[in-house]
């Protein structure tokens, strides 16, 4: 390793962190290979450069939305950093905390990506050399304003502290040493959903979706945009939300005896419940204004969403529990395991 790099210990720890993961799961680099393979083949097709040159014309919405990921994606990424500042194992050490080079990492890697992303239809001719151009510099000034924004936010002054006040245990049991279950897990990730939905992470995403919409557009649907977005923000935050607890549970649980399917099921049902609730009501309340086939399209995507969300959970379970060893363990959650 360079010696740059041993002086700063949050970089070298992270260096090392994938250089293990890589080493315990030969396959990735392999499969991250097959997958930029596929998605240049992709990106190949016709009519990804037919929907590039449209975006091309309208450089506003595009521009807009990426700058809002972007400012969303660069405040929570503050957060953490300022964070482990506080509660990691190595901030007490008298090193660089290379904070500018840890916020800056995976936005330039983003930025390659789109870079390439956009270049490949332009090499086989899908895509105009004009528009190409357009949609760099779109990408390119989004990704600048979008950063700037999300780091002149003022991050929580009380990051270091753990958010548990935003998981309410309904059920407080006093003999949790002597029995204790697997349903708490599900509470976790409600918890996280109610962190990375905050009013005020929310509303500046919302407020960018307002934003790009085109002059002239009703109150009316102006609002619905905003609803939906919000929904759609809402129901990939408990996605999101139960994969992290997925990895961050499996760690503390590898010297159980915990099989796949209960730790799945305790993890996840109560996200996918969350979920079919909040469908649920947009139903409810589109077939209330009287939308034409609001039922067919909400209950069909509302189906997508569940069977989604289900097969999301279910591989980030596995993957989780065989990072941390415990696929292929014999024993079970009956007679005496956690319950």
């Amino acid at each position: 390793m360079p010696r740059w790099l041993q002086a700063r210990p949050f970089l070298f720890a992270g260096v090392l962190s994938w250089s293990n993961f890589q080493r315990q799961h030969r396959a990735v680099l392999p499969a991250l290979a097959v997958l930029l393979l596929i998605s240049s083949g992709l990106l190949a097709l016709p009519v990804v450069g037919h929907l590039l040159e449209i975006a091309a014309q309208f450089p506003v919405t595009p521009f807009v939305l990426l700058a809002a990921g972007c400012a969303v994606a660069t405040a929570h990424r503050k957060t953490s950093v300022y964070r482990t500042l506080v509660d990691s194992w190595l901030a007490p050490l008298a090193a660089p905390a290379s904070i500018f080079v840890r916020m800056a990492l995976v936005p330039v890697l983003q930025l390659i990506l789109l870079m390439l992303a956009i270049s490949i239809p332009a090499v086989v001719g899908s895509l105009s050399l004009k528009a190409a151009i357009t949609l760099w510099l779109v990408v390119g000034a989004a990704y600048g304003a979008g950063c700037f924004v999300g780091w002149m936010v003022s991050h929580d002054k009380s990051a270091g502290a753990p958010a548990f006040h935003y998981v309410t245990v309904r059920k407080p049991r006093a003999c949790w040493a002597q029995a204790p279950r697997l349903e708490p897990l599900s509470y976790w990730a409600m918890g996280q959903t109610r962190v990375s939905t905050k009013p005020k992470v929310t509303a500046g995403a919302v407020l960018f979706v307002l934003l790009a919409l085109p002059m002239g557009t009703g109150g009316g649907k102006a609002i619905a945009i905003a609803a939906g977005a919000w929904v759609v923000l809402h129901l990939a935050a408990l996605d999101v939300s139960a994969i992290r607890v997925a990895f961050s549970a499996a760690r503390w649980l590898t010297p159980t005896t915990v099989r796949y399917l209960p730790f799945t099921v305790a993890l996840g049902y109560r996200t996918v419940v969350a979920q079919l609730w909040a469908c649920g009501w947009v139903v409810f309340l589109t077939c209330g204004v009287a939308l034409t086939g609001a039922l067919r399209i909400g209950l069909i995507s509302t189906a997508e969403c569940l069977i989604s969300s289900c097969g999301a959970i279910g591989v980030a379970s596995w993957l989780a529990m065989r990072s941390a060893g415990m696929v292929g363990k014999r024993g079970g959650m009956d007679g005496g395991g956690v319950r």
